[in-house]
């Protein structure tokens, strides 16, 4: 069945993508510091700016798929990701440094899950959580490839911008010619049925078609009060990515030695590899609201281990909160999708999804700098954590709708 190529294309779109981008931030923030002089908040500016035009280019960039299919789109989000990991590697200046970023927003909303799982949702019907799951993987598994590769041999040994040029090759010299040979944004365009569904099974075919006829428009959707509530949860849950922007930077502010901080992000980047798979299967199985609320816990426990931590905790008690970060946030990113195309169907996925994204880009835009704002007024991340960790927890209540 092609459906399985064009999953092994997005799974692998996903690592290009979020391994040379939201993954990777945090690990350029010393170098950066060290290198420029800058502080902790300007430099997390640049994040903000990344999620910023991400959020701005994902309900574009839905709506184009609609209109000009997967391929295109994609290709040009990863071209916009080349250029601006090239201007990266030249940074010299602020409005460098954030133009650069904004390029590769912008890039990286075109390349990763808004669009990836559209093309997914297409391909797979009966099967859909666990193929979004598989295709979720791709962010653990960049981070499982990315942390020891960047952190141990890239930067030490070729610096900051030449690390951001080898994602430059990547991105162009990998993720445009996955596009544009393997992606298909629906069967229909190989000449083929949902799922590999046999063109005699006339009654199968017809249930898909039923299926994915069923959903309401962009306008229809946000008339309801599933679409806000959805949409605020997704916003707070979102901010836990001024934890995972700024965790390496706060272990080494701890004094934990390069190899415990290596191996708490290797394990977190694993059991969120597992997470995506366990939570897309699970969401086959049970309600994807309860599977929602589960990694959403998952990730607000994990946050109160890590405000406990300090030099003197065990190694025992980092992994697990490791473990745990991992798992709830592999298991936070197929069930943002499922949500959406669980309660609103696949007929403006595109756009909806993309909206959603832009509320997740919001809360992910926020929290990095104020996150930092807080480090450099008071030293430490510990008033910026215990924020987040309430807001991540509010988003539990926003699921019980």
């Amino acid at each position: 069945f092609y459906g399985y190529w064009v999953l092994a294309a997005c799974f692998l779109l996903n690592v290009f993508s979020a391994g040379c981008g939201p993954i990777s931030f945090s690990f350029f923030v010393t170098s950066l510091e060290k290198a420029l002089g800058w502080n902790r908040t300007e430099i997390m500016t640049g994040f903000t700016l990344f999620f910023i035009c991400s959020a701005i280019s994902g309900p574009f960039a839905g709506r184009m798929v609609h209109h000009y299919g997967a391929r295109k789109v994609i290709s040009a989000g990863a071209l916009s990701a080349c250029i601006g990991y090239i201007l990266l590697s030249q940074t010299s200046s602020y409005w460098h440094f954030y133009i650069g970023y904004a390029l590769v927003g912008t890039g990286v909303a075109t390349t990763g899950p808004v669009i990836t799982t559209l093309v997914i949702s297409n391909w797979f019907i009966r099967h859909r959580g666990a193929a979004i799951g598989a295709m979720s993987m791709g962010a653990g598994t960049a981070g499982m490839i990315f942390t020891p590769l960047v952190i141990i041999y890239l930067l030490p040994n070729i610096g900051w911008d030449n690390t951001y040029l080898v994602y430059a090759a990547v991105t162009g010299g990998l993720s445009i010619p996955l596009a544009a040979l393997v992606v298909r944004t629906r069967p229909a365009d190989k000449g083929l049925q949902p799922d590999g569904r046999d063109a005699l099974d006339i009654a199968g075919i017809e249930e898909d078609r039923a299926i994915s006829a069923r959903g309401l428009l962009f306008k229809n959707a946000m008339a309801t009060q599933a679409f806000w509530l959805l949409a605020i949860a997704i916003l707070l849950v979102s901010t836990h990515m001024g934890v995972m922007q700024n965790q390496i930077p706060h272990l080494e502010d701890l004094g934990f030695s390069a190899g415990i901080v290596a191996s708490t992000m290797s394990i977190v980047a694993v059991m969120s590899t597992l997470g995506t798979l366990i939570f897309g299967w699970l969401s086959d199985r049970i309600r994807v609201k309860t599977a929602g609320i589960i990694s959403v816990a998952l990730l607000t426990a994990s946050i109160v281990m890590l405000i406990n931590i300090d030099i003197n905790s065990p190694h025992l008690f980092i992994w697990t909160f490791a473990f745990t970060l991992g798992l709830g946030i592999g298991g936070w990113m197929p069930i943002m999708s499922l949500l959406t195309s669980s309660n609103f169907g696949l007929i403006a996925y595109g756009t909806i999804y993309g909206a959603m994204n832009a509320c997740q880009s919001i809360g992910a835009a926020a929290a990095p700098i104020f996150s930092g704002y807080f480090y450099d007024r008071t030293g430490n991340y510990d008033i910026a954590f215990i924020i987040i960790v309430i807001a991540v927890a509010l988003g539990i209540p926003c699921l019980l709708y």
